[in-house]
């Protein structure tokens, strides 16, 4: 089995969509597990995070969208992309997702609990 172009760009898409998988997972885990009131409360507080998050994914989507788009047409037409080309945008997708995927699992995650000197001095 050769490890050639095809193959990459297979273990590429795979893995985009496993992390955004996990991620989202993730983030729906921890969103459920919150109480109600609380939810709210932070929907309201991040709401910044929640559009940026929203935003990013978006424009990762598009740029896979548009990628995905022009290969098919280049296909139909037998012209074809430059790898360069094809692989930066692939990056780009992949990085914009991340960084959606990565404000909705901040978005999840409860606060950190700050805790103040204990008796004793430990």
């Amino acid at each position: 089995m050769a490890f050639g172009p095809q193959f990459w760009a297979t273990a590429g898409l795979t893995a985009l969509l496993g992390v955004i998988a996990f991620v989202s997972f993730m983030a729906y885990w921890s969103l459920r597990r919150m109480d109600d009131v609380v939810l709210r409360a932070r929907m309201y507080m991040n709401r910044k995070r929640l559009f940026r998050g929203l935003l990013s994914i978006a424009i990762g989507m598009i740029t896979f969208f548009v990628l995905v788009l022009v290969a098919l047409v280049g296909v139909a037409m037998d012209i074809a992309l430059p790898s360069e080309i094809s692989l930066v945008a692939f990056v780009a997708s992949f990085v914009f997702i991340g960084f959606g995927c990565y404000d909705f699992y901040g978005l999840s995650r409860p606060p950190a609990a700050r805790r103040g000197p204990t008796p004793g001095g430990k």
